[in-house]
């Protein structure tokens, strides 16, 4: 939660810049978690949650098919933060938002 509001920078996986994946990685990596640097290659990490147990801390991935083009962590109460897009930066959305909702592809337990 304390980086909501930094900026989100394409491939960029550090405080100074994040995208999705580098976002969740580097979160992870504080915690002694290694994962995988991409949205798709996170979906082989961990286990499937299905949405109806999601807890603080899973992935919660967004996509078409099985290919995710986007991942977030769930926060609780139905939300998530994420690196979402150059002009907003970190920021916390929620699960039920018609955007994501139709996106969602899965969710998975590291």
């Amino acid at each position: 939660m304390s980086f909501v509001g930094y900026p989100y920078v394409y491939g960029g996986t550090s405080p100074s810049g994040f995208d999705c994946s580098g976002f969740v990685q580097y979160i992870y990596r504080q915690f002694g978690y290694s994962i995988n640097r991409t949205a798709t290659a996170q979906l082989a990490n961990g286990y499937y949650v299905s949405y109806d147990s999601l807890i603080p801390g899973d992935l919660v991935f967004f996509g078409s098919g099985s290919s995710a083009s986007h991942v977030g962590m769930y926060i609780g109460d139905g939300n998530f933060v994420h690196a979402s897009t150059p002009s907003t930066g970190v920021r916390i959305n929620s699960l039920n938002e018609t955007y994501y909702t139709n996106r969602y592809i899965g969710a998975r337990r590291i």
